[in-house]
């Protein structure tokens, strides 16, 4: 690692989690615009996060020393601290501790706000995400039966998006009575809560969701009491429903789920500039992400009305510039992942501006050169192949391009020239339509992975009684998934997490096994395995490389229940921290069944 740059600490719980990927996705990008070095820990939850009635404190004990443990041994300048991913079910009592509980360092909370001195914050705009949504139904729609699926009642979030909730429908004279609400605990399994919210009402037009997930559970038992999700007026079978997230199910769904888009990739890469801010001026405001309501079907919005994408009109056909303009402006803001930053929306305009402008000339017969389904593919590839993709749901601009390329037939008088579009139309879809199986197959690789990560385990248990035997079979298994630059370390004696102050960091590490591209599969002798000192820390021991680029590690705990048996440490991309995490619980696994 560079002397030069600065060291930035991550501590994530879920590295699983979607929206924690585009945490991740803008924090390496940051690090990578802004040059600085990330030590990435994931997958140290609180036990209380399952909502298992987990010991607090003593997990809050563990969380504290394994964060001082790191900011002394791996010289961190500051840390970035993911306050929701460790546990989204804590009480105010229990968050104020678990924000006083690191005054001393340099931190950026996300997901949390904080008032302390040398700490920053990036949080997202519950309040008033959740008015967009509530004021578009009753000012919009002209909805009054409402019903509401929350979280729990002590989380700030949740008591946040419930009260802003509450407030539109008081402020419209909508009567509110706790009967029409309940605690879908932010999850998908609430369809049990959601089923008795629907039997002590009587025809709801809508049901607003605090989450996304609890959303799909409305959606699974309306449809399985044979009802619809849209607008109430156009069916007595029909309710509308609400989500807030945006997650990759939202704009796919059936039908499309009308919900608050939360921008996590501002979340990250803010939270990047802000601890830098931080470590330079001493001081630091916090910084608000914003969201933005996406009007989908779910809601009621859409049906029996127009596209959006009309066709030219006689002013547009002799200036087709406007045309450009209005069509760009407007296909941006549908197939925007997240709120982004101007000069980014700019560059994803003018990629779009630039290729209706083109079709627009052509059509009009502004310059002599044939348009073709190549054409437009390769218009397509631009945006889904270019590094702004990341912003951009392919879901949503499937269907913009749809509307888009009607409206161009809508546009033409000639026949021919209507049979021509109608060919680009479906071939560009069929484009979108590969890419997006593409993506999926993206996903399919973890499922893959976690596959093969099972087989390891199988090819551990067999040497489990030698535990170099052991490290060497995970490791052939992992250069063969093209994994490599993984590090094994290890404590003299497993560390008991319900006993984390005072002794966490007393604990003697060493470096057991590591496999490399530079050095190949390397195990050490129990008796000669390299000691964690402060002088020679974890980095020093994986630190291989000497070049300029930014270094991203990832640290996760070798954990299994209440015991901590070391780390897992790799040098790798923000799309392998997930295998680290998966591979870690393997290894956990096995080496408790041997200490068991």
């Amino acid at each position: 690692m560079s002397n030069n740059r600065r060291r930035i600490g991550v501590l994530i719980g879920s590295a699983i989690a979607p929206y924690m990927r585009r945490i991740i996705n803008g924090i390496y990008q940051a690090a990578s615009d802004l040059g600085i070095d990330l030590v990435v820990f994931a997958g140290s939850q609180l036990a209380y996060n399952f909502m298992d009635g987990g010991a607090v404190d003593s997990d809050y004990d563990y969380l504290n020393a394994l964060i001082r443990y790191h900011v002394r041994f791996n010289r961190l300048d500051g840390m970035i601290i993911s306050y929701g991913s460790h546990c989204i079910f804590m009480n105010e009592d229990e968050r104020k501790r678990f924000v006083d509980s690191y005054a001393d360092i340099p931190y950026i909370f996300m997901e949390e706000f904080t008032d302390k001195e040398n700490t920053g914050y990036v949080i997202n705009d519950n309040y008033n995400s959740m008015r967009l949504v509530v004021e578009h139904l009753v000012n919009f729609h002209g909805y009054k039966k409402f019903l509401y699926v929350g979280g729990r009642y002590d989380n700030r979030e949740a008591v946040e998006r419930q009260r802003a909730f509450e407030d539109v429908l008081i402020e419209n004279g909508i009567r509110v009575t706790p009967d029409m609400m309940i605690d879908g605990h932010f999850s998908e399994e609430c369809e049990p809560e959601v089923e008795e919210l629907l039997d002590r009402n009587e025809k709801p037009e809508v049901i607003v969701c605090a989450s996304d997930m609890m959303a799909y559970a409305v959606y699974k038992v309306l449809k399985r009491r044979g009802m619809f999700i849209g607008n109430p007026r156009l069916s007595d079978k029909a309710i509308a429903v609400t989500g807030y997230d945006d997650d990759a199910r939202a704009v796919s769904s059936d039908p499309p789920l009308t919900t608050v888009a939360q921008d996590f990739f501002y979340t990250g890469y803010t939270a990047v500039e802000n601890i830098l801010t931080l470590l330079r001026d001493g001081i630091i405001d916090g910084s608000i992400a914003p969201n933005y309501l996406k009007k989908r079907a779910s809601c009621g919005c859409n049906y029996g009305k127009h596209h959006r994408y009309l066709p030219m009109n006689d002013t547009e056909r002799t200036q087709p510039e406007f045309y450009s303009i209005k069509i760009a402006e407007l296909m941006r803001e549908e197939i925007l992942t997240s709120n982004v930053k101007d000069e980014i929306g700019d560059k994803i305009y003018d990629i779009l501006y630039e290729s209706i402008y083109k079709d627009a000339l052509i059509l009009n017969g502004f310059v002599k050169e044939t348009i073709n389904s190549e054409i437009m593919v390769d218009q397509l590839r631009r945006l889904l192949d270019s590094p702004y993709s990341r912003y951009i749901s392919p879901h949503a601009l499937l269907r913009a391009y749809s509307d888009y390329m009607s409206s161009l037939i809508h546009s033409s008088n000639d026949q021919n020239s209507m049979v021509l579009m109608s060919d680009i139309m479906v071939e560009g879809m069929k484009y979108i339509q590969n890419h997006i199986l593409y993506k999926s197959n993206d996903n399919f690789k973890y499922e893959t992975e976690a596959l093969q990560l099972s087989l390891l385990a199988r090819n551990m248990s067999l040497v489990i009684d030698d535990l170099g035997a052991m490290f060497t079979a995970a490791f052939e298994k992992i250069r063969y998934a093209d994994k490599s630059d993984i590090y094994i370390f290890l404590y003299d004696t497993p560390m008991d997490r319900k006993d984390g102050t005072g002794k966490f960091g007393d604990g003697v590490m060493r470096l057991a096994a590591s496999s490399t591209g530079k050095n190949g599969i390397k195990i050490y002798p129990e008796d000669d395995r390299p000691v964690v000192t402060e002088e020679k820390t974890v980095l020093y021991y994986t630190s291989e490389y000497e070049d300029d680029k930014s270094d991203r590690y990832c640290f996760v705990d070798i954990n299994h229940e209440d015991m901590v048996y070391g780390l897992v440490v790799s040098r790798m991309d923000e799309d392998d921290i997930m295998y680290l995490t998966l591979l870690s619980f393997q290894i956990a696994m096995m080496l408790a069944m041997r200490n068991g």
